[in-house]
């Protein structure tokens, strides 16, 4: 009896101890890949090995998809203003006086949807993980809200323009490459709608 009793107080303390032991080893390493991604400049993320899980479906494990840091940045950004053409466009549907604006917001609702689900699939055989859930609608006021809306979206096609020549020319990866170029006449299209309501 007596000897149950002194078993039972060691095995409390190794209890905390393992436990506080894991929590400080979950967070070690939860550090250690942030630093790691973080760290990446060229060398591609699949030499990560804490990625390696976030390989493609289907891969067998251990198989890695190399992408350059700079490929994976363009993916990201993309699918960042992707996802915030889609709530801007959404936002213009309803608060646009003109037949027109609210066409043009509809064209972009449409086919950025499109691009954005092109866009996931293509990262996720990549392993290139983002979070778009966050992306809301940009307040661009009720005062001439047309012109407004009609002004950013000139602004961010020709930036998003630029960006896919740039990457459909010099990116790594060849798929991603020829997503891109696949993508750029759409995106011009889109400009040249959007400069011609402007003119009107």
């Amino acid at each position: 009896m007596q000897n149950h009793l002194n078993k039972e107080p060691l095995m409390k303390p190794k209890l905390i101890s393992a436990s506080a032991i894991a929590v400080l080893a979950i967070a070690a390493s939860s550090i250690c890949v942030i630093g790691t991604v973080r760290a990446q400049v060229d060398t591609g993320i699949g030499t990560n090995p804490h990625l390696r899980s976030e390989s493609a479906p289907g891969s067998s494990p251990g198989t890695t998809v190399k992408m350059s840091q700079k490929d994976v940045s363009f993916i990201q950004k993309a699918a960042g203003g992707g996802a915030q053409e889609v709530e801007n466009g959404k936002m213009a549907e309803r608060q646009a006086k003109s037949a027109e604006v609210k066409n043009v917001a509809a064209r972009m609702v449409a086919d950025h949807t499109r691009i954005n689900k092109e866009l996931t699939a293509l990262a996720n055989r990549k392993g290139v993980t983002f979070n778009t859930g966050g992306v809301r609608a940009q307040n661009l006021g009720t005062a001439d809200f047309d012109r407004a809306y009609l002004k950013l979206l000139e602004e961010v096609h020709k930036t998003d323009i630029a960006a896919f020549e740039n990457e459909a020319k010099s990116g790594n990866d060849s798929e991603l490459k020829a997503w891109t170029s696949k993508t750029l006449p759409t995106l011009k299209q889109h400009l040249a709608m959007v400069e011609a309501a402007e003119k009107k």
